[in-house]
């Protein structure tokens, strides 16, 4: 895999865990974890794919996708801590 999409992977994650956990925490609502974790990371890579397109380094909905993987990782990880909590 090339090191471009697993970057992707990691910042749809990052933002996706950065907005999401604080909402889960704060809440103790597993709904707001994921709907602030979705949302937050679904925002964030398509506002970076506009400005690939923008600036002319042609935006990529593989990288998108990519994007997307990591958010859901991210969703998977706010669950698991829901649901681990015993």
């Amino acid at each position: 895999m090339k090191k471009d999409k697993i970057v992707h992977i990691f910042a749809g994650a990052m933002v996706a865990a950065f907005i999401g956990l604080p909402a889960y925490l704060e809440s103790g609502n597993l709904f707001a974890g994921l709907w602030s974790a979705l949302t937050g990371g679904i925002i964030a890579g398509g506002v970076k794919e506009w400005c690939d397109a923008q600036y002319g380094f042609g935006a990529s909905a593989k990288d998108f996708g990519f994007t997307c993987i990591g958010i859901a990782i991210a969703a998977v990880f706010i669950v698991m801590l829901h649901f681990g909590k015993g």
